[in-house]
């Protein structure tokens, strides 16, 4: 007759081990998972403030360049953070017939896009995050450009 009594017991304690390792790893992964959404949320919804404000900058620009006479310049400044929730970002304008703010950041890639109205035309331009302007270019058109202080 053998004795087994040791071997379960070891038996058992690595059995508890292996079972604690894959719960605290599986733990780990959804909560991983979870703060990685939140982060996306989070800077969308960042991004969407921002291109909200840019939109608004566009309008204003508008209003101000068709009370404005010839030769006279316009310029709506706005400084916005470098970066967003760490990551930096690009602001652009759109033209065309259907005019619109894009604000993309690459890591993690996310793009939040706001339409904007403006009797003026569009120029297309893009801008990195930072202190940024919509001017009345001398081409009649506004455009969206790194502002010098």
């Amino acid at each position: 007759m053998t004795d087994d009594r040791g071997v379960s017991t070891t038996l058992n304690y690595v059995l508890g081990l292996a079972i604690a390792l894959i719960l605290i790893t599986g733990l780990l992964v959804a909560g991983g998972t979870f703060v990685e959404t939140q982060r996306d949320q989070s800077i969308e919804t960042e991004l969407a403030v921002l291109a909200e404000q840019v939109s608004s900058d566009v309008a204003m620009a508008d209003r101000l360049a068709e009370t404005t006479s010839d030769n006279e310049s316009v310029r709506v400044g706005r400084s916005l953070p470098p970066r967003v929730a760490g990551s930096s970002y690009e602001v652009s304008i759109e033209g065309g017939s259907d005019p619109q703010v894009v604000v993309q950041t690459t890591d993690p890639e996310i793009t939040v896009t706001v339409p904007v109205r403006s009797s003026t035309p569009i120029e297309s331009s893009s801008v990195s995050g930072g202190t940024v302007a919509v001017n009345y270019t001398a081409s009649d058109r506004l455009a969206l450009e790194d502002e010098q202080i």
